[in-house]
């Protein structure tokens, strides 16, 4: 029981230290763990419920992160209020920063791994295209090499895309 106890207590202790210590830069090297973890998911969705106003970018990672939660739950009802609550916190700070390349990554990475059965493909091609032509100018290089990385990895980029972004691989 003691053990439980403690457990728990360091758990509330980590999570708590998570939410006062997270930054942007935080959040981008948690969002592809998240991806993979449903523990760093919900760790994440803890630390930005209620943070995220629609506005910025890391608006448009709880929008990321609360689609994921969809996949931690079993009920049906819970999945679809996720992903729409998610869909509408990204949307959001897309429409308001509808210039921000890495908002425009995080939907077209979503939209690209969501079945199609949901609806929400309708921005991949664009999405794309804006990557594509803005990429050069972003000057953030790990996020421009992680960007890259994922677009020669993705079915929806062909061959010609993905010789012109091997050279932001390194």
């Amino acid at each position: 029981m003691k053990t439980f106890l403690v457990y728990c207590l360091l758990s509330l202790a980590s999570v708590s230290i998570f939410a006062q210590d997270l930054t942007l830069d935080d959040v981008r090297k948690k969002y592809p763990l998240a991806t993979k973890n449903d523990s760093v998911c919900k760790e994440l969705y803890n630390a930005l419920n209620g943070k995220a106003d629609g506005t910025d970018v890391l608006s448009g990672y709880a929008g990321g992160v609360t689609m994921l939660m969809a996949k931690s739950t079993a009920n049906p009802f819970s999945k679809m209020e996720y992903f729409k609550d998610g869909k509408k916190l990204l949307e959001d700070a897309i429409s308001n920063n509808k210039n921000d390349i890495e908002l425009r990554f995080l939907r077209f990475a979503i939209q690209d791994n969501l079945p199609s059965m949901l609806g929400y493909n309708e921005n991949l091609e664009e999405d794309k295209s804006y990557i594509m032509k803005y990429l050069p100018m972003l000057d953030k290089r790990e996020l421009r090499k992680a960007i890259a990385n994922y677009l020669i990895k993705s079915d929806k980029t062909d061959d010609k895309e993905k010789a012109s972004l091997k050279k932001y691989q390194n």
